[in-house]
């Protein structure tokens, strides 16, 4: 839709009038020698400085650590003469800065003039209601039914085993009505009155018991240091561990090395860490900030490769996160952002490995779905470290223990 706007595609019908003839704003940070919150933030100032007559962001607090989200709703707000339209799953910065909602959901747009987190309230209030007078007119439908047919049997039996002609004729005259209101009714089933089944929302599936066991000290870092330029280390003084069961929320601002941190530790940057680290020797499912194709995978492919079960249990594994045939087949980088990440998240949870480490999962996820993973990881008996700037989100993860990341150091701490 974004792009439809910014007119680089063409709507499959009708046609787009916007005289204010917008530039090209959507947002796809390319991180060079900077952290990806370093780069859009980098490529956020460039848009705003141009001052457009038409603002159109993609997803932009996406990477964005609390400080800078705060600083972009303010630059916003100071903007005059400014038609905004933002694509963001952050309720808190879109509340901050948005004084109209569209709302997509199953192919259609609503709008409501009104903040999102206001329309969001109101949606809620209005699927309660319908979900309520569903349940009554099932009620209702399942009462009259019944009622239908205990007349009719006990009419069909008065008629069958009396013999006295008066009752049997009012037994006729009986089983006629009931089969007149069993008329009635299914008119009134076929005549598009009746209220629709709401629609149920997918349940991301979660069953832990399959998670291979670890115990131990699975990650030790002594007197360490990262760098990438000798004697010029990133971090230093590190003396960090990581057992058995730990729950490990890492912070800190955009650019102090949080994700580096994470895949040095990992083993992914050999010969970075100067000092003593203990190899990892349990398997890890990782769940990067951004979505690395290096094979070209389908969904499907990508997800059989990793969890390694039988297909008809893998498919239906999938379906539970919303994944239909239609999206395994496509390619993994023609997924949104948000489905990679929910895939990776299937993928390792069907995998059942003893550690998982997420950097920065609720950037690409919707309210719904960010509820439901954590939710789901809340449970997961195995190691958990996870790279987030959402307290909230980390507080729902169980998170015990802080790694804060600032100023070449990481400091450790209880979480609260």
């Amino acid at each position: 839709m974004l792009r439809i706007l910014a007119e680089d595609l063409t709507p499959t019908s009708g046609h787009i009038q916007n005289p204010l003839h917008p530039r090209r704003a959507l947002l796809n940070p390319e991180p060079s020698d900077a952290s990806w919150g370093q780069a859009a933030w980098r490529q956020i100032s460039g848009i705003l400085v141009q001052k457009p007559a038409l603002l159109l962001l993609d997803e932009p607090t996406r990477h964005l650590d609390h400080s800078h989200r705060l600083e972009l709703a303010k630059w916003l707000n100071r903007l005059t003469a400014v038609t905004m339209v933002l694509v963001s799953h952050d309720l808190e910065f879109l509340d901050a800065v948005a004084t109209h909602t569209w709302h997509l959901e199953s192919g259609r747009l609503m709008t409501a003039p009104s903040p999102p987190s206001t329309h969001l309230a109101q949606r809620r209030a209005e699927q309660d209601s319908y979900q309520r007078r569903y349940r009554q007119q099932q009620e209702t439908l399942h009462r009259l039914e019944r009622d239908i047919q205990e007349v009719k049997q006990q009419a069909r039996h008065t008629e069958e085993k009396s013999i006295d002609s008066a009752q049997r004729r009012y037994a006729k005259k009986v089983a006629q009505k009931a089969l007149s209101r069993e008329k009635r009714l299914q008119h009134w089933k076929e005549s598009g009155e009746m209220l629709q089944a709401p629609r149920e929302a997918h349940v991301l599936r979660y069953t832990w018991d399959h998670v291979k066991p670890s115990s131990g000290t699975l990650i030790r870092v002594q007197e360490g240091s990262i760098q990438w330029i000798p004697n010029q280390p990133m971090l230093q003084d590190l003396f960090l561990e990581v057992c058995a069961g730990d729950r490990i929320g890492v912070i800190g601002d955009n650019g102090v090395g949080k994700s580096t941190l994470m895949e040095a530790l990992l083993g992914h940057f050999p010969g970075l860490v100067e000092g003593y680290l203990r190899p990892l020797d349990v398997s890890v499912g990782y769940v990067r900030q951004v979505f690395e194709d290096r094979l070209g995978e389908t969904g499907w492919q990508y997800f059989d490769r990793h969890s390694s079960l039988p297909t008809g249990w893998g498919r239906a594994w999938l379906q539970s996160y919303g994944f239909s045939s239609h999206h395994l087949q496509r390619s993994v980088t023609a997924l949104s952002h948000g489905e990679q990440v929910k895939l990776q998240i299937a993928s390792w949870s069907a995998a059942g490995v003893p550690f998982l480490v997420l950097d920065e999962p609720e950037h690409h996820l919707d309210w719904p779905s960010l509820d439901a993973v954590s939710r789901g990881l809340a449970q997961y008996p195995g190691t958990l470290m996870v790279i987030s700037h959402q307290p909230r989100f980390l507080d729902d993860l169980g998170i015990t223990i802080r790694w804060t990341v600032a100023a070449g150091r990481v400091t450790v701490e209880p979480w609260r």
